[in-house]
């Protein structure tokens, strides 16, 4: 798709508005920071400042959640506090989940292992001097208990069987390679991971230690600013149900520098949640308000909205109220307004338009509207109803609604002090002309 850069015509929009995250060369001009106040409805409370508050300060504990709806715009802030934290001298690492492993199947010896690999890049990409100890010893768990020696071959490894010294570059350097091997392998080979999910338990509490001991090293080399671990995508796990068999192996809570796993905000509903509560700190990130309680639009929030689009294409490619409208209707969900935007801004281009106008926005909408509504049946109807017609809701009275609703995007979550619910505007419209009030009521 080529380098992002903003579209001043109806050929530009599919490359400005293109569903991958901000990368961090982007974020100077494409991403737009004021949004907490209309997110949290308080001008003085940022989850992104409370974890950069956290991180900035030495912790033996410190691990946190981060969540938001799917679309919310989660990774490009994550990115820009990661520039924020880098710009006070931290090393921070961030691992993008759904490439790095088989997520289907993902354990936490997968995300034990990201971890030491992450700290071993930093100290890589920093240039940075650790000890050679824990270097071998890892290098010996991967080399002969997890049986990768096939995949390495050098003189790293008859140095080491034979007492020999080598320097930590050159190990650190033999180790990056087998985790790099390890993780094709952890994806693609059935063998592989049921050596590690058998013999990773043994060695646990041994890589523990020289992981810690790496970080230990890692934060005195870096004028004692540690390391950070972010999980991106974490979220998205096809199971989010699986997100407390990973999260509950107490280890992952008390890593003795930061790490940050993004969690499905559904499963915060969940009674499984209390299994995991006082082991991390929670931080969400809601939606961008374009709707009050009341149903009645929050013109702040649609300009905040508008803001973000501007950034990425200039306003006047869309016809008199159509950025409005497809604001309004995608209930502040940027990624649904980003589809929408390319795929109305791809019908003008075929019908050789100079901008959006609202049959194009119409038919985009339609389109969102039909992947949202094949979600649903007629059972769930009577519960919508009821979130729709209420004044201010703030409980859902069905749990396990809730929850797969919220996963499938048609409940969405905001703040104002504190939280409230409202189905998405595109559903909304359908429930109500599919449905006889009187009737599904009783």
């Amino acid at each position: 798709m080529g380098k992002l850069e903003r579209a001043t015509k109806i050929s530009g929009i599919l490359n400005a508005f293109k569903h991958q995250p901000l990368k961090e060369e982007d974020l100077d001009e494409f991403f737009y920071k004021d949004t907490m106040e209309i997110r949290t409805g308080d001008e003085h409370l940022s989850p992104m400042r409370g974890l950069f508050d956290a991180y900035t300060k030495l912790s033996t504990s410190n691990a946190h959640l981060f969540m938001g709806h799917i679309g919310c715009g989660k990774s490009a802030e994550l990115r820009n506090l990661k520039r924020d934290l880098e710009k006070e001298g931290h090393k921070v690492h961030m691992v993008d989940t759904l490439i790095e492993t088989d997520p289907n199947r993902i354990s936490q010896w997968d995300i034990l292992i990201l971890i030491t690999e992450g700290l071993c890049k930093i100290a890589d990409d920093s240039g940075v001097d650790i000890p050679v100890e824990p270097l071998e010893a890892i290098f010996n768990i991967l080399y002969t208990d997890i049986e990768m020696s096939e995949f390495y071959s050098d003189s790293t490894s008859a140095e080491l069987s034979a007492g020999g010294k080598v320097q930590a570059p050159f190990v650190l350097k033999s180790v990056l390679n087998l985790f790099a091997s390890l993780k094709g392998e952890l994806k693609v080979n059935e063998e592989a991971r049921t050596t590690v999910t058998t013999k990773m338990p043994k060695r646990a509490s041994e890589w523990l230690r020289h992981t810690n001991e790496i970080s230990m090293n890692l934060t005195a080399q870096l004028s004692d600013k540690q390391p950070i671990i972010i999980f991106e995508d974490l979220d998205k796990i096809p199971y989010p149900e699986n997100i407390y068999q990973l999260l509950s192996y107490s280890v992952l809570s008390q890593m003795p520098f930061p790490v940050i796993y993004t969690f499905p905000i559904d499963q915060f509903y969940s009674t499984k949640y209390s299994s995991i509560t006082g082991r991390y700190t929670r931080n969400v990130l809601p939606m961008i308000k374009v709707i009050n309680p009341n149903k009645s639009p929050n013109e702040d929030g649609i300009a905040v909205v508008r803001k973000i689009v501007e950034l990425r294409a200039d306003l006047s490619l869309f016809g008199k109220d159509v950025l409005e409208t497809l604001i309004k209707k995608t209930g502040g969900s940027l990624r649904h307004l980003f589809e929408c935007i390319t795929i109305a801004a791809t019908r003008a281009d075929w019908r050789e338009s100079k901008i959006i106008e609202h049959e194009d926005a119409d038919r985009a909408l339609s389109e969102l509207r039909k992947d949202l509504t094949r979600k649903i049946v007629m059972g769930d109807y009577k519960y919508l109803l009821r979130i729709i017609d209420a004044a201010s809701l703030e409980q859902i009275e069905d749990r396990d609604f809730q929850l797969k609703m919220m996963r499938s995007l048609i409940i969405l979550e905001y703040e104002n002090g504190g939280q409230w619910y409202a189905v998405h505007p595109l559903v909304a419209e359908f429930v109500n002309k599919h449905t006889k009030k009187d009737e599904i009521n009783g």
